[in-house]
Order: structure tokens, then C-alpha cells, then sequence
């Protein structure tokens, strides 16, 4: 995504693994080679990362790069697996840390533009973990038609790795896929993807904030929390797709006291089947189906507009 931090990666090309990391945890790069750092030359980027055999001694000699640079100690041999996957994982974290309050500004800066909530039909609310996004996919690509729906996603996902959920919209690219850091509005068309970095809070009238607290839970986001934080707009709806434990039973609960219809996916059709049971041993389900069958379901409820 354009908005995303843009990071500076100094590498010796030895070594891939730092960079898939870098891409998968929402960020995008541009590679540099030591022998090419100039000056006067270099593109502005958001944060610096050296990825080569030593990175003090090209950290020492780049002192000049701005903003910030990250080097936490030479890098580990890549064939030591495990030090080496260590040594990444402090990287992203730190660069996490680092760049939080851009990733807040730019999403505030960019979706802060009025909503379209009263042009929403219906809100419906999508939650699953292991196997979920898969189904999800399965779910769009089912729509012949974009309903007046805004759909808000919950996944348990590692917070490193909450950008990766973005590719979701490449299974049906008439829906807007965005993840909803800093300022958001719940439109028709939309899936709106909860971070699992930071905690959400929804206005009335369809607008979205992102926090800065993070989810009490250990797995994130949490979706129980979530759905309970969704009761002051009664969603019409809420599906539970695959996933592990029964994270989501209390929130569906309370909301299925408002009214809203409580759907799961065939637990049958599942990677992990236990959160649909979960909502089914409550009896709180109404419809069970494949991602694909409750897709039918929404459109045959949802028309196009005459």
C-alpha cells in the first residue's frame, strides 16, 4: 500500500530472509547496496536497516542517513537458523516501534475524508484465526454484485504480520480492502480489517478510530472485544469462520440479544473448525454454510439496487 513506511534496506543480497520479513509485516522497501550509498542520491525513506556481514562496521561508516538507522548488532551467519530468525524478528519489532506514529498519521491523514454511513444497508461483521483467511477468500469471490454492506474482519494474526491481510481484496477487487489504522469510516463496499496491533472504537454514525492500547488478549486481535465494542451500531450481522479456540462467543452472544443474525461456516468446510462449534454448542448460529453458500445468502438478502 502506498501509505505504508517505506523502509531503506542496505543488504549484501546474501541473504532474502530480512526482506520477505520486512514486506510481510505491511511495510515496502528499497534495496540498496553498500558500494551504491551516495547522498545526494538516495530516495527519502521512513527507516534505514543494514542486512549485510557486518552491519557495525556499514552502520559506523552511514552515519549521515536519515532518519533513523537500525543495526542491533552484526548480523548472525544465516546458516545459524535460529539466531538469525531472532536477529529478524528484533528488527521488525524494533522498526514497529519505530514507525507506530507514522503508520497513525498517514492513516489518519488519508481516510479522514467524510464516510458514507448512511448509504450503508447493512454492517455485518466477519471473525475468524487458523484456516479464516482462506475462507474469506472463498466468501468474495462469490459476490457477483457488491452489496451495500460494510463488512468489518477480525483475525487473530501476529501484529508484525496485520498488512498481510490487505491481500485478502485481491479476491474480488470491487471491494475496498483497508486496514483500519487511525481515522475510518464504515462504507457500502468495504471490508474494514481490525488491527491486531491496536484496540478499535466505533462511532455512531460509522466512524472508526484506532486506539493506542493494545488487545488485553494474548491472541489479537480480540474478537470477543471487538464484537462487544460493536454494540453500539447493533450489526446486522456476524459470521464466524474457521478458526481455533472460542474466542468471539461472549461477543456474539450480547450481540445476538440485539437482534443481530449469528451465521458460522460448516464446520465440516473448516481448517479449524472449533470457533463454528463453539458458536454452534452455544446455539447462538442461525445458518450454517460454506464460505461460498453464505455469500448466496447475503446476495439473495442484498439485491442489486433496480
Amino acid at each position: 500500500m502506498q501509505n505504508d513506511p517505506l523502509i531503506g534496506l542496505i543488504c549484501d543480497h546474501t541473504s532474502p530472509v530480512l526482506a520477505g520479513d520486512i514486506l510481510r509485516a505491511g511495510y515496502r522497501i528499497l534495496r540498496v547496496s553498500p558500494e551504491h550509498l551516495a547522498p545526494d542520491s538516495l530516495q527519502p525513506v521512513d527507516a534505514w536497516v543494514v542486512d549485510c556481514e557486518n552491519s557495525n562496521a556499514i552502520a559506523e561508516a552511514t552515519l549521515w542517513l536519515e532518519p533513523r538507522l537500525v543495526a542491533l548488532s552484526n548480523r548472525p551467519n544465516p546458516s545459524d537458523i535460529k539466531a538469525y530468525r531472532g536477529w529478524c524478528d528484533r528488527i521488525i519489532g524494533t522498526l514497529d516501534r519505530w514507525t507506530a506514529d507514522i503508520r497513525h498519521a498517514d492513516a489518519a491523514r488519508t481516510q479522514s475524508e467524510p464516510g458514507r454511513f448512511a448509504d450503508v444497508e447493512a454492517v455485518w461483521v466477519l471473525s475468524g484465526s487458523t484456516g479464516a483467511f482462506g475462507a474469506v477468500k472463498q466468501f468474495l469471490r462469490r459476490f457477483s454484485h457488491v452489496p451495500r454492506i460494510a463488512f468489518v474482519y477480525a483475525q487473530h494474526i501476529d501484529p508484525r504480520q496485520e498488512g498481510s491481510l490487505t491481500l485478502i481484496g485481491a479476491a474480488n477487487q470491487d471491494i475496498r480492502c483497508s486496514l483500519a489504522l487511525g481515522r475510518h469510516w464504515l462504507n457500502p463496499g468495504q471490508l474494514l480489517i481490525t488491527p491486531a496491533s491496536s484496540q478499535l472504537r466505533f462511532g455512531r454514525q460509522g466512524e472508526v478510530y484506532s486506539t493506542r492500547d493494545p488487545w488485553p488478549t494474548p491472541e489479537t486481535p480480540s474478537i470477543d472485544k471487538l464484537l462487544l465494542s460493536l454494540s453500539g451500531i447493533k450489526p446486522d450481522g456476524a459470521i464466524v469462520l474457521s478458526g481455533a479456540g472460542r474466542d468471539g462467543c461472549e461477543g456474539l452472544a450480547a450481540l445476538a440479544e440485539m437482534g443481530t443474525r449469528i451465521w458460522v461456516q460448516d464446520p465440516e468446510t473448516c481448517e479449524a473448525p472449533s470457533m463454528p462449534r463453539s458458536a454452534l454448542q452455544a446455539r447462538l448460529a442461525s445458518v450454517v454454510d460454506t464460505p461460498e453458500g453464505l455469500a448466496r445468502r447475503l446476495l439473495t438478502m442484498y439485491p442489486r439496487p433496480a
